[in-house]
């Protein structure tokens, strides 16, 4: 053990030495809670609380007590909206600027001084949904017995590896827990901040522990009598799929524990409205002593898709809402005279992204998708700017590269090969080696099959730019069939390695650094146009791995300093570096440059600001503490 850590315990000390005793405080609670503890059913709030609750600032004012939150959400696959409003609660959060990450779950953290050790003090006396306590030993049971365990092959994700090799995770005492890695990892409080983070504290001990033959040795028979084929069927079953929050699967039992501010009470994709109501052992407390949240609960109609998310919005059924309503935001606006705009600062650096599977199982067309000149000849076919007037007016053409506000904004990437010129485009296709077409127009491959792949979307609005843009692949010669498919069947193909090319939206505008699964291969789950090689970066060994080039293997090497690196100038370099090679790669393309959006909140609906970064890695809206937004009552 490195003396660091006897250091740092001291210092942790100093440190809450110097925090006023929350238990001074008169604490103040729901007049629902309130209610529970006159009947006997429910702890009085000092009771309930931390010892040192975390204190959020409302953003305009103090609130009041009471009402309902009503969203939209589509009835499958549908997390990241719970995910974003009432699942984000990580160890660090970021704040709601999006400047820099401070503690949340945790009281205190301290890094290393070479950031190989990361040190978490937690919130003493802090209790999950059900009122259990909550403590080093959930996260490092998530860390042993899940993380670890061989039955959960891929339970460990990239962001919690460096240097090739899994976080190594230590109970210091009840409330400090020390992540370690083999090599530096600067970015790892940045990792931790994003949505997935929420992953360490996501795993309640207390209730999961009986369903392990580790802690029961009569698990498997208990899952057998039940109908399951063993205990990790059953496991599932109870728990979802580990390895990420963003798994429809973990969003299916209310009775799981959880650290939010409001706790689902029937299951997603079943119970119409979905509903989340408070949390009673909830940790955080606005100024006053309050306890937080103030709304009651959270209502999600279900609906089957994002245009019918914009129809229940016109037709009142949201309060207050971004995700699926932005795009018409305007037409709710004005059906809804109760309602007003909000800004969402877009982060996505394009309307839709376009990627060829260079990793495909066809050999032939494997190489054909890897020729660069074949994309090139693909993006010169394109027509941004009829695209652009269709679909969003007054954009800017773009490829997929940082937006122009980044720090790291990539002229060469953002603007090259951007030019609409069909001729120029077959002179390209020519320079690849395909000139020959068959009867009907279309070109034929090196093996005398025609040319021909589909590219797969999920969504009416992109699947109706994507098939605009493929009328100009058609045109060229190239028989190109656009499919709208179920959002399950769309990341199973790509999980699979089963699809040859992908249109989606932009990662990586504002936040090129955090999310940069479209500049390389570095993620199995994201890194589309490349899955063997984003698996070999994860784990060469692994049988779906594929060895990249050597400019591939480079661009990797360069991530993996700049991972290592808590040096902010240092990161920008190696990312530009990475970004020039992204640019001599072409690997992504991308149409017109996403202006700002909108939501919609009510003009009783207290608390939200003016203007919300919009981006998955921040988890919009949730670093605004939706914990302080509040409902006027009448």
């Amino acid at each position: 053990m490195k003396q660091f850590k006897y250091i740092l315990i001291a210092a942790l000390g100093t440190i809450l030495v110097n925090i006023p005793e929350a238990r001074a405080v008169e604490f103040g609670e729901s007049p629902i809670l309130a209610s529970q503890v006159a009947a006997g059913t429910l702890p009085p709030v000092k009771d309930r609380l931390p010892t040192t609750p975390m204190i959020v600032t409302p953003n305009d004012r103090i609130g009041v007590y009471g009402g309902t939150w009503k969203m939209a959400q589509r009835d499958q696959r549908d997390q990241a909206l719970l995910i974003r409003n009432i699942g984000y609660e990580p160890l660090l959060r970021w704040t709601p600027q999006w400047t820099s990450t401070i503690p949340n779950v945790a009281l205190s953290f301290q890094p290393s001084s070479d950031a190989t050790e990361f040190f978490f003090r937690l919130r003493p006396g802090m209790r999950w949904s059900d009122g259990a306590p909550f403590t080093a030993d959930d996260i490092t049971f998530w860390y042993e017995d899940i993380l670890l365990n061989p039955a959960f092959p891929d339970a460990v994700p990239e962001w919690l590896t460096a240097g090739g090799n899994a976080v190594q995770i230590d109970e210091v005492d009840e409330n400090t827990v020390a992540f370690r890695f083999s090599t530096p990892y600067g970015l790892f409080p940045t990792a931790l901040a994003r949505p997935e983070g929420v992953e360490p504290v996501s795993y309640p001990a207390h209730f999961l522990k009986p369903l392990l033959p580790k802690y029961n040795p009569n698990a498997d028979e208990e899952a057998r009598a039940l109908g399951f084929a063993g205990w990790k069927d059953r496991f599932i079953d109870v728990f979802g799929n580990p390895g990420t929050i963003d798994d429809p699967s973990r969003w299916l039992n209310p009775d799981v524990p959880t650290l939010n501010a409001w706790v689902l009470t029937g299951v997603y994709g079943k119970d119409d409205p979905l509903i989340a109501k408070r949390n009673p052992y909830y940790w955080k407390i606005d100024p006053t002593g309050r306890q937080l949240p103030y709304i009651d609960e959270v209502s999600f109609t279900l609906v089957p898709s994002k245009s019918a998310a914009g129809d229940a919005a016109i037709a009142g059924k949201v309060n207050m809402q971004e995700r699926h309503v932005s795009t018409r935001a305007d037409e709710v606006l004005a059906a809804n005279d109760n309602l007003l705009p909000f800004t969402l600062i877009e982060s996505d650096m394009n309307t839709l992204t376009l990627s060829l599977n260079l990793n495909d199982k066809d050999p032939v067309l494997r190489k054909i998708f890897q020729n660069k000149d074949f994309r090139i000849a693909l993006s010169h076919a394109i027509d941004r700017d009829n695209i652009i007037a269709r679909f969003v007016p007054g954009a800017l053409p773009h490829q997929a590269a940082p937006r122009p506000e980044s720090p790291l904004y990539h002229t060469v990437l953002a603007r090259q090969y951007i030019h609409y010129d069909q001729a120029l485009a077959t002179d390209y296709l020519a320079k690849a080696g395909l000139m020959e077409k068959d009867q009907d127009g279309f070109l034929l491959r090196p093996d005398g099959k025609r040319l021909s792949f589909t590219i797969d979307t999920e969504g009416a609005d992109r699947f109706a730019m994507l098939d605009a843009v493929i009328q100009y692949w058609r045109d060229i010669g190239i028989d190109v069939t656009a499919r709208n498919l179920p959002r399950d069947e769309f990341v199973s193909l790509r999980e699979r390695n089963d699809h040859e090319a992908s249109a989606w939206g932009g990662d990586g505008g504002l936040d090129a650094m955090v999310i940069p699964i479209n500049y390389l291969p570095m993620s199995a789950e994201s890194s589309w146009f490349a899955t063997g090689w984003a698996n070999w970066y994860v784990n060469p060994n692994s049988p779906d791995a594929m060895t990249p080039p050597e400019a591939v293997q480079k661009q990797l090497a360069l991530y993996n300093q700049l991972k290592e690196t808590a040096n902010a100038e240092k990161q920008n370099q190696l990312m530009r570096d990475i970004l020039d090679i992204s640019a001599d790669q072409f690997y992504v393309m991308g149409i017109a440059l996403p202006p700002n959006r909108k939501g919609v909140v009510a003009k009783n609906f207290h608390n939200v600001p003016k203007v919300i970064p919009a981006a998955w890695s921040y988890a919009t809206p949730a670093p605004t503490n939706p914990s302080q937004y509040y409902i006027e009552q009448k």
